[in-house]
């Protein structure tokens, strides 16, 4: 959860500067929904869910490419079974799929006659939240007495997620399609199991305003 909230800190810290920067001219903003089907060894079933996100875009001078800075939400009704280690001990996990993504992306642009057509390269940080019951929370180190715990009841797991996909624009909407990678081994080796690692692929349309 440490990790999520600096994650969230450092986007909103760099969007307040661009936003600073920029003029308002070269503001543009960014909604976008769609649906998503990801897989994993460790799934009951393959259930696609639905997703829906706002992005920032910030134009890369002299440059027809573009950054853009945002966050998505998805749910599916899929589910994990697996066993999930913490503090030396494992727990069983069951739970349906809910996630948030932070991050960033390069959209490179390439105009064909009256339309758009964009490469988009991510990189982001993917959470993944279950029902933690019966999961013991981490208490804070130093307990003054005044301080209020909260157990959620959630577990985040952390992973990058690596994405590449096409979107084509007319005007201001637009249509994607994109493939992502999210090696949780990679930040979570002790937390879930080997072979947890997913592969996705999205489907969105797109509105700017």
């Amino acid at each position: 959860m440490k990790l999520l909230a600096l994650c969230v800190l450092m986007v909103v810290n760099l969007h307040a500067q661009l936003l600073t920067e920029s003029t308002k001219k070269e503001r543009r903003s960014m909604v976008e929904a769609g649906g998503f089907l990801s897989f994993s060894s460790y799934k009951e079933s393959q259930m696609p869910g639905v997703y829906v996100g706002y992005w920032y875009g910030f134009p890369i001078e002299e440059n027809k490419a573009h950054l853009e800075f945002g966050l998505n939400f998805y749910h599916s009704t899929s589910r994990y079974d697996f066993e999930y280690g913490k503090n030396g001990e494992f727990y069983h996990v069951r739970s349906k799929e809910f996630l948030l993504n932070i991050g960033l992306r390069m959209v490179k642009e390439y105009p064909v006659q009256n339309k758009n057509l964009e490469w988009v390269s991510e990189l982001s940080m993917h959470n993944l939240f279950f029902n933690g019951n019966g999961i013991p929370g981490d208490k804070p180190e130093k307990d003054n007495g005044n301080a209020i715990y909260v157990d959620t009841n959630t577990i985040s797991i952390a992973s990058l997620r690596i994405g590449q996909g096409i979107r084509f624009w007319k005007y201001n909407f637009g249509l994607g399609i994109q493939g992502s990678y999210m090696p949780f081994r990679l930040l979570q080796k002790n937390a879930v199991p080997s072979g947890f690692n997913s592969f996705s692929i999205e489907t969105s349309i797109h509105f700017k305003f």
